[in-house]
């Protein structure tokens, strides 16, 4: 099993909240990804997302993230770093709206969470119905996708995190 997961997450057909896809088709077409690395579209998961991480020794996540960022604008955090946030209180206790933090909180729970677990959040501007990114959140896949290569280029030789 590859010990490295690049993992987007989101909607292609709710604008840039695509982007997560659109970083990982550009890190496809690179020419040379680490061996070790796995590479997966992860779609629109809820709770069964902390199930997709089980079994890594490092898991970089990929996602629009409302930050109060300027649209396209993004960071590369841990989960401790920084509150992600929780989806809505009202469809609390329900399993039809839970996101990734919710999902990292029950992979903790259960303790199949990968030691090592790091989150590249872009600023949206429209999530809005419809397929393709906006302007400026598709001029963040570039650099998003150059420093997760250069992420993933930074590993130990063998993959593994001691």
């Amino acid at each position: 099993m590859p010990k490295t997961l690049v993992l987007a997450l989101g909607n292609v057909l709710r604008g840039d909240d695509g982007v997560g896809t659109a970083v990982l088709q550009s890190l496809q077409a690179a020419p040379a990804i680490p061996a070790g690395v796995e590479l997966l579209d992860g779609g629109t998961p809820g709770l069964e997302t902390a199930l997709l991480l089980e079994g890594y020794n490092r898991v970089i996540i990929i996602d629009a993230a409302e930050m109060g960022l300027v649209p396209g604008e993004w960071r590369r955090f841990l989960p401790g770093e920084g509150r992600l946030p929780a989806r809505d209180a009202h469809l609390r206790g329900t399993m039809h709206y839970a996101g990734l933090a919710e999902a990292l909180a029950l992979g903790e729970a259960l303790g199949i969470l990968p030691p090592h677990i790091v989150v590249y959040g872009i600023q949206p501007q429209a999530l809005d119905w419809q397929e393709g990114l906006s302007g400026r959140v598709q001029t963040a896949v570039p650099p998003v996708a150059a420093a997760i290569l250069q992420e993933l280029h930074s590993l130990p030789p063998d993959n593994s995190l001691a």
